[in-house]
């Protein structure tokens, strides 16, 4: 069994090399992808949400940037393929995802980090490692076969932390958030797979997917800029893992930096 997972979609430019890499990959089992920057690179909406599952997505998660778009407040917990950050305490969406699909269930949790997020997100972030066994223990309940942990953070310790702390209970924890890809993608002793960070499928020639010139002026100015996507050719960033379809465990992880 074959599981492909996709790092932040940023902007059109993220969406169109979602779409061929997809077309691409037709011996994929189950698709992950998150979306939390799909709408021009701050959030998204039901048009990146339906655009994604449509390309081929199976299950499509989240982060910090649900906050820009106000009007998707009240729409998160109606979009039944997308899950939200499970800590967050002032946003109502999926804690969890469960896809049943050639025959198997499908379990995803999307938690956000504690760490260096930002006073405003930290106010309203719980323990994720609390959260995990949780959102965890109600998958179990409901006997899916696999259980793939998102986990949206700054900090690498508290991914590389996470990692190990699960183990024993999910089937992948892999990080997002960064916008850049680790090199450290690995297949632990109980046959978990992890990465702490996938990485970007949007512009390359971009600072993290915002136009240069923007990120350039924020940071020698400390002035605030308008985010604006950079246009250019995409990157697509992405790990690819196989499954012993018995015993569950991972036995190929397969990093994608093209």
């Amino acid at each position: 069994m074959k599981v492909l997972i996709v790092g932040d979609i940023v902007g059109r430019t993220g969406l169109d090399r979602l779409k061929a890499e997809l077309a691409l990959r037709k011996d994929i089992d189950f698709r992950i992808v998150n979306g939390e920057n799909s709408a021009s690179g701050r959030g998204i909406r039901r048009k990146e949400y339906n655009d994604i599952l449509e390309y081929g997505a199976d299950v499509v998660t989240m982060g910090n940037h649900m906050y820009y778009r106000k009007e998707m407040m009240a729409e998160y917990a109606k979009l039944k393929r997308l899950a939200i950050p499970a800590n967050l305490t002032n946003i109502v969406g999926n804690k969890n995802v469960i896809v049943e699909k050639n025959g198997l269930k499908f379990g995803v949790i999307n938690l956000i980090g504690k760490f260096a997020m930002g006073e405003m997100m930290e106010k309203n972030i719980t323990n994720p490692f609390e959260v995990a066994i949780e959102q965890i223990e109600e998958l179990n309940k409901e006997n899916v076969d696999y259980i793939f942990v998102d986990f949206h953070a700054e900090a690498t310790a508290e991914k590389i932390a996470l990692g190990h702390y699960l183990k024993n209970r999910v089937n992948c924890v892999f990080g997002t958030h960064t916008h850049v890809q680790t090199s450290d993608e690995t297949i632990l002793d109980t046959g978990m797979a992890y990465i702490t960070d996938v990485g970007m499928t949007g512009p390359k020639d971009s600072v993290l997917g915002l136009k240069k010139e923007i990120a350039i002026a924020r940071f020698t100015t400390g002035e605030y800029y308008h985010y604006e996507c950079s246009t250019n050719e995409a990157m697509f960033n992405a790990i690819e893992i196989e499954y012993d379809d018995k015993t569950k465990k991972a036995i190929k992880i397969n990093r994608i930096n093209s």
